[in-house]
């Protein structure tokens, strides 16, 4: 059965672990954000030849958001938040409300009579993302009484840990190890083969080696397996550290015929992201580049932000 096990045993930071036959599928990060919350902002700066400006939504917070219709600066403008700040990035906004159909008219409603910089609707992700897990029959559990509450408070099933049996959570669900594997640089496959992964400012890069797996038999086919293997695990990672921008992956030299092949197997793979990510395909270099879209920070950056021991 799958299991979202929502704990902030690591440095208070409110964190979901969805499980699925114990395998780590996903972590979530369920501390503050503005994603999804409505405000009525005010336009600070039109960009007249990228219709688009900067908006101050809340005191000491603005965006950047695209504009569908002309605006000047002074306005005010209905606006929610798409993508908290990543990096030095200001937060990105967009008038296209994603909100169920009774909620939007009521906000929209209460925009024509707001003032500037002022909160019009909150969203809640760990809720809403509970809600939805539990609709697909996911067991939710934490060892947080007030998160217990709160999704009780929703009509959400979950089951509040009992620590008095002297193991924790963590321990339990071995969620430190989760976390220390997720963050590693170095990620060993199944094969003895294993990635690199290396963050800068630029881009994300990612080397493919052999490593353990040194079988001579049959040479061109074991780099095609683990190449393929590698790329099953690149884009999990992508997904577990919530990895966006550029990422440049370096597989291990094969014949020129697999290369096509691997493209439409991790374009398959790119697919099933629940982030927007591109297979851009193989440089002159033969270095593949990917393209994921921002969204929320990376899991890197949210633990980094607090300090790692």
């Amino acid at each position: 059965m799958d299991k979202l096990i929502i704990s902030n045993f690591y440095k208070d930071i409110l964190l979901g672990f969805h499980l699925v036959d114990d395998e780590i599928e996903m972590i979530y990060d369920f501390s503050d954000s503005e994603v999804g919350n409505v405000y009525c902002g005010i336009i600070k700066d039109v960009t007249k030849n990228l219709s688009s400006a900067f908006v101050e939504f809340a005191e000491g917070k603005k965006g950047f958001v695209s504009l569908d219709s002309e605006m000047k600066s002074g306005d005010k403008i209905l606006v929610q938040v798409k993508a908290d700040p990543i990096k030095s990035k200001d937060y990105l906004l967009t008038t296209k409300l994603e909100l169920p159909e009774d909620i939007k008219s009521e906000v929209e409603r209460k925009f024509e009579f707001a003032s500037p910089k002022s909160y019009l609707y909150k969203s809640d992700y760990m809720t809403e993302t509970c809600r939805k897990m539990s609709k697909n029959g996911t067991e939710i559990i934490t060892d947080n009484i007030l998160v217990s509450q709160n999704l009780e408070g929703a009509k959400i099933q979950n089951l509040l840990y009992n620590s008095n049996s002297g193991i924790s959570i963590e321990n339990t669900y071995r969620l430190g190890k989760i976390i220390k594997d997720v963050l590693a640089k170095k990620v060993w496959m199944d094969s003895g083969a294993y990635l690199v992964i290396e963050h800068t400012e630029a881009l994300t890069a990612i080397d493919v080696n052999s490593g353990k797996n040194v079988s001579k038999k049959d040479r061109d086919e074991n780099i095609k397996a683990i190449n393929f293997e590698a790329a099953d695990y690149i884009m999990k990672h992508l997904k577990l550290r919530n990895i966006s921008g550029i990422i440049i992956v370096d597989f291990i030299n094969m014949r020129e015929e697999y290369y096509e092949e691997l493209t439409k197997h991790i374009t398959e793979l790119s697919k099933q992201d629940n982030v927007v990510c591109n297979i851009v395909g193989f440089t002159e270099l033969g270095l593949l580049e990917i393209t994921r879209k921002k969204n929320r920070k990376s899991l890197k950056e949210i633990l980094s932000e607090v300090g790692n021991d």
